[in-house]
């Protein structure tokens, strides 16, 4: 039985390689800033040599890294954080597709069943109960519609909405590479069927606008623990979605 699709795996680890970075950073920074005092009391020599960048330091410079480090640090943890759940959602529905082997074979699969379900809809036994139903709706037949609808419900009659789907499929297909950060929840909600509420919509769309805000240029930094925080919702968000579409739509059909 899956468990998680093999984005969320990737997500994962994409996020837990940003936290340690972050540790690392945390660890390094206040180290650095002792190491400068250290060498300027004469109690060390100099600062070990950095990595990728050659010369002596400039201790004034370093020390005016340092008070912003944990915004910037901070900066770089959000963006990192939004940028890899886009990449989860898009590979994700990429994923559904290729697990009913492409676009082009699930288009297919959906438009067989649709075919079947459209012979059985001229059938007999669905013939009685769907004609009471083809007509302009009238509240003083609504018992009746409720009769004959349950008589259908559980046969290979589909309703309207149901017949969708192959068009739902092609249309998902054929334009999620283009998907915008906007458009998640409505794709989740929508075409995924998953529960979101408002919190989770406002919250999300909180962080979508900070992160235009900061590659506009429009905001120069972001705190430390609202970087965590987004962090933790967004990898919380995208398990309630693997959640369910690992169980929905994750089901072989033969």
């Amino acid at each position: 039985m899956i468990s998680n699709s093999k984005s969320f795996s990737i997500l994962k680890q994409q996020i837990q390689s940003a936290i340690d970075f972050s540790v690392l950073c945390c660890h390094a920074v206040p180290s650095l800033n002792a190491y400068i005092k250290a060498v300027e009391g004469g109690s060390a020599k100099k600062l070990p040599d950095a990595d990728h960048f050659k010369g002596d330091p400039n201790f004034g410079q370093l020390r005016g890294y340092i008070p912003e480090y944990r915004k910037n640090l901070g900066k770089l943890m959000f963006i990192n954080s939004f940028s890899y759940f886009e990449a989860y959602f898009k590979s994700l529905i990429s994923e559904v597709i290729e697990f009913h082997g492409g676009q082009d074979n699930f288009v297919q699969q959906s438009l067989v069943r649709q075919h079947d379900h459209l012979l059985f809809a001229d059938s007999e036994p669905a013939k009685n109960s769907a004609n009471k139903l083809r007509e302009y709706s009238k509240p003083s037949h609504k018992q009746k519609y409720a009769k004959h609808t349950k008589t259908l419900e559980h046969t290979d009659f589909r309703f309207p909405s149901e017949l969708f789907a192959t068009f739902g499929i092609m249309e998902l297909g054929s334009n999620y590479r283009d998907l915008k950060a906007s458009q998640i929840p409505h794709v989740a909600k929508w075409c995924f069927g998953v529960d979101l509420n408002d919190t989770e919509l406002d919250q999300f769309s909180m962080y979508r606008d900070l992160r235009n805000n900061v590659v506009h240029g429009k905001t120069m930094n972001v705190e430390f623990n609202q970087a965590n925080a987004s962090n933790k919702f967004l990898r919380a968000f995208a398990l309630k979605i693997d959640k369910h579409v690992t169980k929905h739509f994750f089901v072989i059909e033969t």
